[in-house]
């Protein structure tokens, strides 16, 4: 199932795109309504972006001069690999890990290696690094936390990746940052060979309006900033994120309850598992999601979708519940209880 197809009507809950379940503050929307009748249809969209830039900057602990500023971190990301891969070019990330690194290295000519995490539940540094020097790759690229699994490698880690491949361009893609709280972005001026990836869609709540950062040293992105398609952050879309910028806080507050959210759908998903009467495994997560396996698969996603739930189903026997609204964990709760635990009666 692709994170882009349209979501039939059917679904109440729908928990499959890792969006944020809390909507923008109604004071700020109405700032961001009274400034909408300020922009020029007639003119093209700010392509510098500074102002953004500067307050993203004052977040994030970086200057403007690191950052790029694209339409979703998916641009971002297209930009990079566009950049860099091409025929004969390999590309080294994680299985699993996002899918755009796969669409967007074979739009380009490149092969993607992917180093199989075998066990969810924890992450092997050494045969990582292995996999990556017997392939001779390119180019590494990995989300952190990592979308679907949840695990976070930590600034240690990823700093003896950068290390080991000194020679390489290193993109650490930090959707989900927020979440989980460590970042690589202080490391941009000490490693000329990291790029981090970031986006407003995921703990800003922003998916609509479709803004990511590139975030780097000087020299790589005066190279990427020369590649890059002017435009393709609409006014719109800029004049939104500039208000909501200028409330981080609101952003802090509003992650800290979705990871009190995470925690307590975990809890009663591991109930679940422990009672259950047939198999089925909840793993931790440093995201805003939380994945899981099966192999009862189909009677899991039958039995949501009866209930108007919607989640993300892999190829294999693994899915994806993103953290809901209190009221949507429970029903997403009680839906897997009915499926997986037996009720007994006469």
């Amino acid at each position: 199932m692709n994170d882009y197809i349209s979501i039939d009507k059917k679904y109440q809950i729908r928990l499959n795109s890792n969006e944020s379940y809390i909507d923008m503050d109604n004071n700020i929307m109405l700032e961001i309504k009274s400034n909408l009748s300020n922009i020029d249809l007639h003119r093209y969209p700010e392509n510098s972006m500074l102002e953004i830039r500067e307050l993203y900057a004052k977040y994030s602990g970086t200057e403007a001069e690191n950052i790029i500023v694209g339409n979703g971190s998916d641009e971002m990301l297209q930009l990079i690999i566009s950049s860099l891969m091409g025929k004969g070019k390999k590309m080294l990330t994680m299985d699993p890990d996002f899918v755009m690194y796969d669409f967007y290295v074979s739009l380009f000519g490149g092969e993607i290696k992917k180093y199989k995490v075998n066990n969810i539940s924890e992450f092997n540094l050494d045969e990582f690094i292995d996999y990556g020097k017997k392939h001779n790759v390119d180019l590494i690229m990995f989300s952190n936390p990592n979308n679907p699994t949840g695990l976070a490698l930590s600034v240690k880690e990823i700093v003896r990746i950068l290390e080991t491949f000194q020679d390489k361009i290193i993109v650490v893609d930090e959707a989900y940052y927020e979440f989980y709280g460590e970042s690589m972005i202080h490391y941009i001026n000490e490693y000329k060979n990291l790029i981090v990836t970031r986006t407003l869609s995921k703990a800003w709540g922003l998916a609509a309006l479709r803004v990511g950062f590139l975030i780097g040293n000087t020299s790589i992105l005066e190279y990427l900033s020369h590649k890059k398609i002017p435009y393709t952050v609409n006014s719109y879309s800029q004049a939104m994120a500039l208000i909501a910028l200028k409330y981080p806080e609101r952003v802090i507050k509003n992650v800290n309850q979705i990871i009190k959210q995470r925690e307590l759908l975990f809890k009663e998903l591991k109930n679940i598992e422990k009672n259950a009467s047939m198999d089925i495994k909840f793993y931790s997560s440093k995201g805003n999601f939380i994945m899981g396996s099966t192999s009862h698969k189909k009677a899991l996603l039958d039995g949501l979708n009866d209930k108007g739930i919607l989640i993300r189903n892999f190829q294999n026997d693994t899915f994806r519940i993103t953290v809901g609204s209190p009221l949507e964990n429970k029903k997403v709760i009680e839906g897997i209880k009915d499926i997986f635990i037996y009720q007994g009666g006469e």
